[in-house]
């Protein structure tokens, strides 16, 4: 993926914002997509946060997601789900270099975000940077990648029943919704396409996640419809509350 420095300014700053403490220290993210290239990370795909102001969009949040070099020429069956590396960063002192592992389903593009309760996300500080740590946290991906997997092929054994689903869907919705009505609910729960009607632990995870995040449903008693999510934060919490919840219907 080639990025585009004009749509994505922050990726590329080459300073910081001159709102942030004397101590910081300025890390380019180029710099840390180079460390995780050179071991065997590429970028394939990116988000900026959208600032209304012009001289701040280029020391503004921005995540961006990457694959395993040798998995971006394998051929990729449909439903097939392969571990990435989610990268946060910013240049304006609010936020550190944050990692986290995410999976990508082959099916609706969905982006998923493993929780910090599954796997702890690795935070590197604007002070005391060094390369060794993104090369250290790459290894540490690339060693839990395995576990995680392991959790969704255990999740696609657990069948679900009526009452699970309904309950499941219900917390699911709180995660967007502050009171979700009946509708809401089975709108979350609604398949987008016949793979997704199973129900599996892990379909209904991925169909009520794309659901969440997509929106584009009536909520509300249907007097309004729903919105994609497309701010940073609020996608992560989503998917990382979600996980969780998921987490907790897989507990025997």
């Amino acid at each position: 993926m080639i990025l585009d420095k004009e749509q994505y300014p922050a990726v590329f700053a080459e300073k910081a914002s001159d709102k942030v403490s004397s101590k910081y220290t300025f890390i380019p993210t180029t710099r840390i997509l180079g460390v995780l290239e050179n071991e065997g990370w590429i970028p394939t795909s990116v988000q900026q946060v959208n600032s209304h102001k012009e001289g701040n969009k280029q020391f503004a949040k921005h995540l961006i997601r990457l694959r395993r070099d040798g998995e971006l020429n394998t051929d990729i069956n449909v439903g097939d789900t392969i571990p990435e590396i989610v990268l946060f960063n910013s240049h304006n002192g609010k936020s550190n270099y944050d990692l986290r592992m995410g999976l990508y389903r082959f099916i609706c593009s969905n982006g998923m975000v493993v929780s910090d309760a599954e796997f702890g996300s690795i935070k590197i500080r604007h002070m005391g940077y060094s390369d060794e740590q993104i090369m250290d946290a790459s290894q540490e991906f690339i060693d839990n990648s395995t576990r995680i997997m392991n959790v969704v092929n255990d999740w696609k054994e657990i069948q679900m029943d009526k009452d699970q689903v309904r309950s499941f869907g219900l917390g699911a919705s709180k995660l967007r919704f502050d009171d979700p009505d009946e509708l809401t609910v089975n709108t979350v729960l609604q398949a987008r396409r016949g793979e997704d009607m199973g129900q599996d632990l892990w379909t209904v995870f991925n169909r009520t996640q794309e659901n969440l995040l997509r929106g584009g449903f009536l909520v509300s008693g249907g007097r309004r419809r729903s919105r994609e999510i497309t701010n940073i934060d609020k996608n992560i919490e989503i998917n990382t509350g979600l996980w969780d919840l998921a987490a907790s219907y897989s507990i025997n």
